[in-house]
């Protein structure tokens, strides 16, 4: 079994941290350890701690996971651990923290499913660790909340028979990337019982759009009913999301700011050269088409002049006169 992991450690908050302590204490932490901003014999170290970050994230940011996240507890995942899993003195194939699950898995006439996918597809995305698959993953382990599913964090509770739906219909939460969204591309998934199935997902779909999967659904006299995927777009560290259209900030260096040039402006299908006009002012916003979510939408990059934090004797001597003359 993996070794246990603190959430609430990484993130460095309290277990009775708001959403918005640990949202903040999110950011925080993903600008420290982001890769881009170390040099290059500390890519790695950082890598995986910007790994730790997310995941700690994707636990504590979603309430489903985060309750049995803390009803796990460190205690009884290691006895569980030493137990060795699921064949130790719990017994084959028993979840000893199966009152954590079952909580979320109906209980009001409601059918509730958490469905995880075999890979494939084209989504690289998030890189979960063993110990995060050990309670959240689709196949094994605690019974889990969906698996890594390429990239997706999984789906939440699916649930049959809602409001204005046909007998057998199936709502199904899956979360994507923002990367993936704008992507597309086939996705395959295995349902309970171990049906697979392979979703299309169009490249640019949009939070909370629904893909239909026809004949994925509950049993009927009637026949099977139709699952439905509704999209749910994680958050960015990098880019936030309205609509169709994107918004980033971009940093200036002063120079460029006054003389004008050519900086590079990330997007979501790699990093583009952008003419930055002399002159520029901070705050000012320039307008990328066709480079949103989707080829509808636009990116908005907020240009932000950064002052250098240290100066070389020579820089200093420049920034004098350029007091002087000013």
């Amino acid at each position: 079994m993996a070794n246990y992991k603190d959430y609430y450690k990484i993130l460095g908050v309290s277990k009775n941290a708001t959403d918005a302590e640990i949202k903040k204490a999110f950011k925080s932490a993903a600008r420290k350890y982001h890769p881009d901003l170390h040099p290059e014999g500390k890519k790695a170290e950082m890598t995986e701690k910007f790994k730790d970050v997310n995941e700690a994230y994707a636990v504590l940011s979603d309430k489903q996971k985060r309750t049995i996240y803390d009803q796990v507890g460190q205690e009884g995942y290691q006895n569980y651990a030493r137990g060795g899993g699921a064949q130790g003195s719990y017994g084959q194939g028993a979840n000893p923290f199966g009152g954590a699950y079952q909580q979320y898995s109906g209980g009001n006439g409601n059918t509730y499913y958490n469905f995880s996918s075999n890979g494939g597809g084209n989504f690289g995305g998030a890189d979960f660790s063993d110990f995060f698959q050990s309670i959240f993953g689709g196949m094994g382990g605690f019974g889990g909340m969906g698996g890594n599913m390429g990239g997706f964090s999984g789906f939440g509770g699916a649930r049959a028979g809602g409001s204005g739906q046909r007998n057998g219909d199936v709502e199904a939460e899956l979360a994507l990337n923002l990367e993936d969204a704008h992507r597309g591309g086939p996705m395959q998934l295995t349902l309970p019982g171990g049906r697979n199935v392979t979703a299309k997902i169009p490249a640019g779909v949009g939070d909370g759009k629904r893909i239909k999967l026809k004949g994925y659904g509950n049993a009927t006299p009637r026949g099977n009913g139709d699952l439905y995927l509704i999209i749910k777009i994680r958050p960015h560290l990098t880019y936030r999301l309205e609509g169709e259209d994107l918004y980033v900030p971009v940093t200036l260096m002063p120079w460029t700011a006054a003389l004008g040039g050519t900086i590079f402006v990330p997007t979501l299908d790699g990093p583009v050269k952008v003419k930055v006009p002399a002159g520029t002012h901070n705050g000012k916003k320039l307008k990328l088409s066709g480079k949103g979510l989707s080829a509808k939408g636009s990116l908005y990059v907020t240009l932000t002049i950064d002052v250098p934090r240290t100066l070389s004797k020579e820089q200093k001597e420049l920034f004098t006169k350029l007091s002087q003359i000013s």
